[in-house]
């Protein structure tokens, strides 16, 4: 156990409160969800900054070598997702252990998860690596955007152990109830790449390597918050830490992560698949709608993560209420989740219907690309508040360790519905079909949601 004397924190019932860390059992419920949940939001603020920084110098370059980062996001999304669900096992048993008091189980659940995200991401993105070209023929990507695709995703496939670090260390201090710190992380990476970005882009001190530059920019300064992140966890500052060790595989926990973070990752694998699918039918309509999509993708998703900020708020305190068996306060944290993100996330989309075009000029002052931003605003924005809404239901399973409800609820939403509704309107009405097909499915993928938020049993502990 940590000693008792750590800098900034106190102990109660056997759990260590550090001055970062929410009580979730002696604070209101809409008031402790806000305060795990503002970290997050800044967290995703600067996570937007990430790709607005890429997207704002390679900007510069044109829309060719603009596009490659957005053409490459679905195939990155698919080897991130086995980061997502291992990241969601990883909260689910630290928040639960935590809400049971068992502090010590909660330390060496955390441990295995790190050891088992990097094991898992080394050979993922060797497979990346040497695969980069065959995937992206594959998706049938246009042969102007592919050469830059190509070396974009190879290095951050070399990078992908790094990313996977730091999406597994986020959650378990997520799991432990401290968001701030995450945010900190965060902030550390994103100025890191936001001061590297124009110099190895446009090669000012370093050669010039324009689309590279920024991939690789993303992987050193990814790296920069790992070193911190570890660091930190192995000292204990945070009132809770990982230990040397509890590095030996324990069967027992590597078994129950890859349980409940399988069926996520395989869930977000398959959802990323169709959105490269969908990325494949927006690059037939050239490089002025994928610019405009790939910058209101940007932003519908900043927007979105608000709504994931506060889901992520929701896990951490589903699982502590589940830990506690405390089924009360699981019912009072869902409903809160669902009426503060439905009120912020509400009111940002709705300055995006009048002002999406001054939004898409800041990226790209292309007439044709600014005039096709703003359809894609008008047509989107009001679905954008529904699809955060179902976010909400995503980390009360998270909070419960049921992530193959999680992927249930993804396949369909997105194989089940936009993909046959993205190809059946993008044939009807070229690519305004595209953006009516985003909204609809949005608008069914809370539907579907909550309907079986309210018809299945879940609120069930995994510890």
């Amino acid at each position: 156990m940590i000693i008792s004397c750590i800098k900034n924190s106190r102990r109660i019932g056997g759990i260590f409160l550090s001055r970062t860390r929410v009580d979730v059992f002696n604070t209101p419920i809409p008031k402790a969800l806000l305060k795990l949940a503002w970290p997050i939001m800044i967290t995703q603020i600067f996570q937007t900054v990430y790709n607005m920084t890429d997207a704002f110098w390679l900007g510069k370059l044109g829309k060719v070598k603009f596009s490659a980062p957005t053409v490459s996001f679905p195939v990155i999304f698919i080897f991130m997702s086995f980061a997502f669900g291992l990241s969601s096992a990883g909260t689910a048993l630290v928040s639960q252990h935590i809400g049971a008091s068992n502090q010590r189980d909660a330390e060496k659940s955390a441990m295995q998860t790190l050891t088992s995200s990097l094991l898992l991401s080394i050979a993922l993105g060797a497979f990346g690596f040497f695969s980069a070209d065959w995937i992206l023929s594959i998706l049938n990507i246009e042969e102007v955007l592919r050469p830059y695709a190509e070396e974009y995703l190879k290095i951050i496939f070399l990078g992908l152990p790094i990313t996977f670090l730091m999406f597994s260390s986020q959650a378990v201090v997520r799991g432990w109830g401290d968001t701030i710190f995450t945010m900190k992380v965060m902030m550390i990476s994103v100025m890191t790449n936001v001061i590297l970005d124009p110099f190895m882009i446009f090669g000012i001190g370093f050669p010039k390597m324009e689309v590279k530059g920024a991939a690789l920019a993303t992987v050193i300064s990814r790296s920069v918050a790992v070193i911190y992140s570890i660091y930190t966890l192995m000292s204990g500052k945070l009132g809770f830490k990982i230990h040397i060790e509890d590095i030996k595989p324990d069967m027992k926990i590597i078994g129950k992560i890859f349980r409940i973070g399988i069926p996520g990752a395989i869930g977000q694998a398959v959802t990323a698949s169709g959105f490269a699918v969908v990325m494949g039918v927006i690059s037939r309509f050239g490089p002025a709608v994928v610019s405009a999509y790939g910058i209101g993708n940007r932003i519908s998703s900043a927007l979105s993560m608000i709504g994931f900020a506060i889901s992520g708020a929701v896990t951490t305190m589903v699982g502590q209420f589940l830990g506690a068996r405390d089924i009360k306060r699981v019912d009072e944290t869902v409903r809160w989740g669902f009426i503060e993100t439905f009120i912020i996330v509400g009111a940002m989309a709705l300055l995006l219907f009048f002002f999406g075009d001054l939004v898409t000029k800041f990226f790209i002052n292309d007439p044709e690309v600014i005039k096709l931003g703003e359809i894609y605003f008008h047509l989107v924005s009001f679905s954008i508040p529904l699809f955060a809404m179902m976010s909400i239901v995503m980390g009360a399973f998270n909070g419960a360790g049921k992530t193959f409800l999680v992927a249930t609820i993804n396949v369909i939403r997105l194989w089940g519905v936009r993909v046959p509704l993205v190809f059946w309107m993008a044939k009807l009405f070229g690519f305004k079909g595209i953006f009516y097909a985003m909204a609809i499915s949005n608008a069914l993928a809370l539907l579907l949601g909550y309907a079986i938020l309210k018809l299945v049993r879940w609120k069930e502990a995994v510890i």
